[in-house]
């Protein structure tokens, strides 16, 4: 592929990216606002109490008061069953995200030369240890992935809240469950450059 063409397609590539980022901010703030939902039904408190105890809660913080919660109050398994498999996949969306959005570098000039459509990210340059530093390779296709998990964690959820639903049935606040399209990319290298 000649460099014009790179170029040109990595431009669209940017484009897409940006679009698919905003989009997931917006779908991870609907996963926030579930879970708190979801983190006031089974304290079992109300509104004024549950923003009073919780307000400021992240997802990873919220998903560990439910398990607490389900622990201590031996939770029905397929329920507690149906949340681990619905918060195993937004802790990994909440990685990838996190890692992106702290250490993203906004440009449209780095990106993998033989694939324009994905662009390395990485944190070398804040890592404490250059051993520690991690790179992927993230396209738009991988966050408009991430963005699409995150509405099925939302259908997912709704069922733990409905007072109609006992005993317990998993399924989605939607018509049906929707296979995960996320997985979370393997750490690469990017390429040493003659820069």
């Amino acid at each position: 592929m000649k460099a014009q063409d790179r170029f040109a397609k990595a431009e669209v590539e940017h484009q897409a990216f940006l679009v698919e980022l905003g989009q997931l901010t917006l779908a991870w703030a609907d996963v926030e606002t579930v879970l708190f939902k979801l983190l006031k039904h089974y304290a079992g408190v109300s509104w004024p109490v549950a923003q009073a105890l919780f307000s400021g809660t992240r997802a990873r913080n919220a998903i560990n008061f439910i398990r607490a919660i389900a622990d201590n109050t031996e939770m029905d398994p397929d329920r507690k069953h149906d949340l681990e498999a619905t918060f195993s996949q937004i802790l990994a969306i909440n990685s990838l995200r996190d890692f992106v959005v702290h250490n993203i570098n906004g440009s449209e000039q780095v990106f993998e030369d033989t694939d324009p459509s994905t662009r390395y990210v990485t944190d070398a340059l804040r890592s404490s240890r250059k051993s520690k530093s991690k790179t992927y390779l993230v396209g738009s296709a991988t966050i408009a992935a991430m963005r699409e998990d995150c509405v099925e964690c939302c259908w997912r959820l709704h069922p733990h809240w409905d007072p109609q639903n006992n005993p317990f049935r998993s399924g989605s606040g939607r018509t049906e469950l929707q296979k995960w399209k996320f997985s979370p990319p393997n750490p690469t290298q990017e390429p040493k450059r003659g820069w």
